[in-house]
């Protein structure tokens, strides 16, 4: 947990620390077009870890389905990908909730009083944001590619002990 909370400052940190060098130098047009990369991506994320879950872990589902099945997830490993991938699906749900907020307060509040005088701090704030959001989009995207990795790693390994016992 403490390990999740340390990870989580230094990506507000480092978004903060990118927002405050940047924003003098950054449209909301440019905003715009970060957002939409945002949630594009994180659609793709969240459908293709949605159905890795239905496909490769059906088991998942039923435990998920019916509460008194969870003793069917095999192995500590494999509850954790599965975990790992339920993760992802969270965070790319996050990413698309927030580029919805974001999308929305923008045409709402734009020519608010309040929101033209403090433009800048806004922007930066707005970037800050968007760096935070592209940086868990792309720490679950490497999470879902060491997954995979080491799924196909557990294939050879199962194939190699099956052509091993074959040989016996």
């Amino acid at each position: 947990m403490r390990m999740l909370l340390f990870r989580q400052i230094i990506y507000i940190t480092v978004s903060l620390l990118l927002g405050f060098y940047s924003y003098q130098h950054v449209t909301f047009e440019q905003l715009h077009t970060i957002f939409h990369a945002l949630e594009t991506i994180s659609i793709g994320v969240f459908t293709l870890s949605g159905i890795w879950i239905a496909v490769i872990y059906p088991e998942a589902i039923a435990a998920f389905t019916n509460p008194e099945k969870l003793t069917i997830l095999k192995g500590s490993e494999q509850a954790k990908r599965i975990e790992n991938l339920v993760l992802i699906v969270f965070t790319s749900a996050f990413v698309l909730i927030s580029t919805l907020i974001f999308y929305t307060a923008s045409e709402l509040l734009k020519n608010l009083p309040f929101v033209i005088e403090n433009h800048k701090i806004i922007l930066l704030f707005s970037i800050a944001f968007s760096v935070y959001l592209a940086i868990l989009q792309i720490v679950a995207i490497l999470s879902i590619m060491i997954s995979n990795i080491k799924f196909v790693n557990d294939l050879y390994k199962k194939n190699a002990e099956q052509e091993a016992n074959k040989r016996l």
